[in-house]
């Protein structure tokens, strides 16, 4: 899934600060279940969460 950079930080806005890590070159964003890590992509921010949690339920179990 990617992310235009206005409509990511509007979505990080929403967020609790303290489970927004970030860097130069990717925001991690620690959510309950797992990590959803975004990166810069040309001009857009893009993580694979929503795959991973697709084949996460698929498998039928939790991913550690």
């Amino acid at each position: 899934m990617c992310l235009t950079t206005e409509a990511f930080l509007l979505f990080l806005s929403i967020l609790p600060s303290t489970i927004v890590e970030t860097s130069s070159d990717r925001i991690v964003i620690h959510a309950e279940v797992r990590d959803a890590v975004w990166e810069v992509k040309e001009d857009k921010w893009c993580t694979p969460a929503p795959q991973i949690d697709a084949a996460v339920r698929l498998k039928g179990g939790a991913d550690t």
